[in-house]
């Protein structure tokens, strides 16, 4: 009987686990992923924040890998989160200008780093998951089309 009981709960147990699981990650704020044409119709609108996550070096023209290149998306500023530690962050954000207020979209190489750091903006930091907009492709996504620029425009290709 013990064997049939175990055999019986421990689906059921697993099941309402996942349910649970399930509601919980669609109740949680996700930021809103964007693609290049929100970008290019909101970067320099009054309230619009672009935002560069990677480090300064690669902010500023550095290739961050082969076939990447460095340089950043005109208007954007700089947020490296690499060289920032948890305590840093919230000094960062204040001199940075990255207000509530305005509406802040993230990007990074891929998406990636910068989808999760949307996160931690509306979870550690009590941002509005509405304003915080993260660019899915990024500068991979960026750099497919020839007329879009990086700057400065010395930047490394990633091509040698």
């Amino acid at each position: 009987m013990k064997t049939v009981r175990a055999e019986i709960a421990a689906p059921i147990i697993f099941t309402v686990v996942l349910i649970v699981s399930l509601m919980l990650n669609a109740l949680s704020p996700r930021v809103e992923i964007v693609d290049q044409a929100y970008l290019k119709e909101n970067i320099g609108k009054p309230g619009y924040v672009v935002v560069d996550t990677r480090s300064e070096e690669i902010f500023w023209g550095k290739s961050p890998a082969h076939g990447i290149p460095g340089g950043h998306i005109e208007g954007a500023i700089n947020f490296p989160l690499d060289d920032l530690g948890i305590n840093a962050v919230v000094a960062a954000l204040a001199k940075s200008g990255l207000t509530k207020t305005n509406i802040i979209i993230l990007y990074c190489t891929d998406g990636n780093s910068s989808e999760k750091f949307g996160e931690a903006l509306v979870s550690e930091f009590g941002y509005d998951p509405l304003k915080i907009k993260s660019y899915r492709g990024s500068v991979i996504d960026w750099i497919k089309d020839p007329y879009n620029k990086l700057y400065p425009e010395d930047h490394e290709t990633g091509w040698e």
